[in-house]
């Protein structure tokens, strides 16, 4: 049992290109002569605690191209679309905001995904848009965060590019500081 649970452990971490490792960085950037449209799909649920440090981070992004957020409020209790809009309103020179609520999932389908789901069906029924950024509501991102990760995409020829999120531990029970998430910013072909 015990050489069967080191074998595990091995394949985990050796044999599946280390996927764990934090280290790993954005592939070699090249600025693109145009810049293609991004939708920012994000599905939040009872996130009004954090949206007002993660949600302007978004809609203050240094894109030079066209670029969109949908939040999905997947049923939230304390008012998470409601103030999504009023971060939106005051500022008003941010990327545009749609906060939509998808209501029930469909059968076979639960809670973020049908979230992500629904967020992807609006942005492609009101958008062009080449790439999708998925990303958490609690998630705060640089203001060159969108920038990089499309020249990323781009300069490396890439359909998929996925970043790890730096987590915050404000306690001896939480992780450490250089701890990261499994939360992800994914920007991805359309």
């Amino acid at each position: 049992m015990a050489a069967g649970s080191l074998a595990a452990w091995l394949w985990l971490l050796l044999g599946q290109g280390f996927f764990w490792r934090t280290d790993v960085r954005l592939p070699r950037r090249e600025e693109p002569a145009e810049w293609p449209a991004v939708a920012i799909v994000v599905p939040a649920r009872d996130e009004a605690a954090v949206l007002p440090l993660s949600l302007p981070t978004l809609l203050a992004q240094d894109y030079p191209g066209r670029a969109e957020v949908f939040l999905v409020d997947d049923g939230s209790g304390d008012g998470t679309g409601a103030l999504a809009r009023e971060l939106a309103d005051a500022a008003p020179h941010g990327l545009p905001l749609t906060v939509d609520s998808p209501g029930e999932p469909d059968a076979g389908w639960t809670g973020k995904l049908w979230a992500v789901r629904h967020g992807m069906a609006l942005a492609r029924a009101r958008t062009d848009a080449a790439f999708f950024l998925l990303t958490d509501a609690d998630i705060a991102h640089s203001p060159h965060s969108l920038r990089e990760l499309v020249s990323a995409a781009l300069g490396a020829r890439l359909d998929l590019v996925s970043q790890m999120a730096r987590l915050r531990a404000d306690s001896g029970w939480s992780c450490p500081r250089s701890c990261t998430s499994s939360h992800s910013s994914t920007p991805s072909a359309a």
